[in-house]
C-alpha cells in the first residue's frame, strides 16, 4: 500500500491518502480544507490570484517560493510547507505585510488581494530586495485588474523584513522529519502519479509506464487538466529526483540539470556570465 502525502500546514503535520493525483492545492483548500481565502481567477497559472507560498528544504535550509496553486497537483505538496493567506494573520492581528497593503492602501475590489500578499510574503521570507525592480520581478505573476499596483509596490516598500525568520530552524527540523525515504506512488480510481527520488527510480518507473505523462512544472500538464478537463496516463514527477535538480560546476563546465526551474538556471547562468542580465528580466 502507498505511504500517503505528507505536508506541513501552518506547522502540522497534514497527511493525504486516497485523493486524486490532479486534484489542485487550489482545490484541496477551498472544498477540503475550507482555506477560501485562496482565489480562482484565471485556473491556468497566469493571473496569481492563487498564490500560496511553499517552503522547501534545500541544503538544510528552507527555501521559500510563491507557486499558483490552481495548476499545482496536490501530490507534489509531499515533504513541503505549504503557506497559505490564513497563516499569515494571529490572534487577530494582522501580518506586517497584510498591515502595510492596509496603510498604504494596496487593495481596491480585494479579489487579487491575498495572492499579492503571498508574493510579498514569499519575497519578504526570502529575503528579497525591496526596491522597484525587485518587487516588481517578484509580483510579475500576480495581476490587478483595478490597475493598483503603484500602492503595492509601495506597501511591498514599507513591509520591513521577515518577522518569521526566528522560525526557519525549527521549520526546517520539522521538514527533514517528514522528508520521503521512498518515492511515492498513488492510485485513485485508476489514475497514477509516481515521483520517484532517483535516477535509477525514474528509469524503472519509465520502463513499466512508457505511455506516462512527465511532470516539472506543470505550466502545461496543469491546464490539461483544469482547461481542457483530460483524464491523465500515469504521471511521472521529476521533482523529487536528486540527479535531475542539481547545478553543478565542474572544471569550468556549468551543468544544470533537466527538472532545474528557469529561475534556478537563469541565477546560475548570470553569476557566470554577467552580460545575460538584462536577457532574463
Amino acid at each position: 500500500m502507498s505511504r500517503p502525502i505528507r505536508f506541513l500546514l501552518d506547522g502540522e503535520v497534514r497527511e493525504l491518502s486516497g485523493v486524486d493525483p490532479t486534484l489542485s492545492v487550489l482545490n484541496l483548500l477551498r472544498y477540503d480544507l475550507r482555506r477560501t481565502g485562496t482565489k480562482e481567477g484565471c485556473a491556468e497559472g497566469d493571473c496569481g490570484a492563487c498564490t500560496v507560498v511553499l517552503g522547501e528544504l534545500e541544503d538544510g535550509r528552507v527555501r521559500f517560493r510563491a507557486v499558483n496553486a490552481c495548476i499545482l497537483f496536490a501530490p507534489v505538496l509531499d515533504g513541503r510547507a505549504l503557506f497559505t493567506v490564513e497563516s499569515l494573520g494571529r490572534e487577530g492581528a494582522l501580518h506586517p505585510v497584510q498591515q502595510a497593503m492596509v496603510d498604504l492602501h494596496g487593495s481596491q475590489c480585494g479579489f487579487c488581494t491575498p495572492g499579492f500578499v503571498m508574493s510579498l510574503y514569499a519575497a519578504q521570507r526570502a529575503g528579497t530586495a525591496t526596491d522597484a525592480a525587485s518587487l516588481k520581478d517578484a509580483l510579475a505573476g500576480n495581476l490587478c485588474r483595478c490597475t493598483g499596483y503603484g500602492p503595492i509596490l509601495a506597501a511591498g516598500a514599507a513591509m520591513g523584513p521577515s518577522a518569521d525568520a526566528k522560525d526557519d530552524a525549527a521549520l526546517a527540523k520539522a521538514l527533514k522529519a517528514i522528508q520521503p525515504t521512498e518515492g511515492l506512488a498513488l492510485e485513485h480510481k485508476g489514475a497514477r502519479f509516481f515521483a520517484p527520488l532517483s535516477g535509477d527510480e525514474l528509469a524503472a518507473v519509465l520502463e513499466a509506464h512508457p505511455d506516462a505523462t512527465v511532470l516539472a512544472g506543470g505550466t502545461d500538464v496543469g491546464l490539461w487538466v483544469t482547461k481542457h478537463l483530460r483524464e491523465l496516463p500515469p504521471i511521472i514527477y521529476l521533482g523529487e529526483v536528486a540527479e535531475l535538480n542539481r547545478i553543478e560546476s565542474r572544471q569550468g563546465t556549468l551543468r544544470i540539470g533537466a527538472a532545474v526551474s528557469l529561475t534556478d538556471a537563469w541565477a546560475a547562468l548570470i553569476e557566470r556570465i554577467a552580460p545575460l542580465t538584462e536577457l532574463a528580466q
